[in-house]
C-alpha cells in the first residue's frame, strides 16, 4: 500500500480476529503502529499479545534521576545506582554484566523480573501487564530518591 498511490492500509480488513497464542507485531512510525494497534484492539487482541519496535527511540519526556538500589534477590547483593549512571552501568561496575542491544528502552534485551520496588519504567518495549513483574534496566529506575527495587538475577 502506497499513500504516493492514492491507497492505504486497511488494518480493520488485514489484521485478523485474535486467536489464542497469537502475536502481533509492528514496527514503524508512532502513527503507523497506533493504527495498526487501534484496529487490533476492535479485532480483540490483549494488549500483553501486542508488541512494538520503534526505527528511531521516541522523544522523551523531561524526567529526573534520582539515586537508588537494587537488591539482587538471589545473593541479597545490594548496588547503589546514582543518578548518572543507568543500572546496566552500575551494575557493571559492581562486576555484574547484563546483556544490552540497545541501551535506549527499546528492545527488551535487558529486561529482568522485578519482585518489589515503586518502579520509573521509561521502555518502549513492556506492555502494561508485564510492567508489573519485569524492568529494562538500560532506562527505568524506582520512582523516589533512595528508592529500592528488588531484581532477579
Amino acid at each position: 500500500h502506497f499513500t504516493n498511490d492514492g491507497t492505504r492500509a486497511q488494518f480493520d480488513e488485514l489484521i485478523p480476529a485474535y486467536r489464542e497464542g497469537f502475536r502481533l507485531y509492528a514496527c514503524g512510525s508512532d502513527r503507523y503502529m497506533d493504527a495498526v494497534f487501534k484496529a487490533a484492539d476492535g479485532k480483540g487482541w490483549p494488549e500483553e499479545h501486542l508488541s512494538k519496535e520503534y526505527f528511531v527511540v521516541p522523544e522523551e519526556p523531561e524526567r529526573e534521576n534520582f539515586p537508588f538500589k537494587l537488591r539482587l534477590e538471589s545473593s541479597g547483593r545490594e548496588v547503589e545506582v546514582p543518578t548518572e549512571l543507568s543500572a546496566v552501568e552500575a551494575l557493571a561496575e559492581a562486576g555484574i554484566i547484563v546483556d544490552t542491544k540497545c541501551s535506549d528502552g527499546i528492545c527488551g534485551v535487558c529486561s529482568r523480573k522485578y519482585v518489589s520496588g515503586d518502579v520509573d519504567h521509561r521502555d518502549y518495549v513492556l506492555s502494561a501487564a508485564e510492567r508489573k513483574s519485569k524492568i529494562l534496566l538500560c532506562c527505568s529506575r524506582a520512582k523516589d530518591a533512595g528508592g529500592e527495587i528488588r531484581i532477579e538475577m
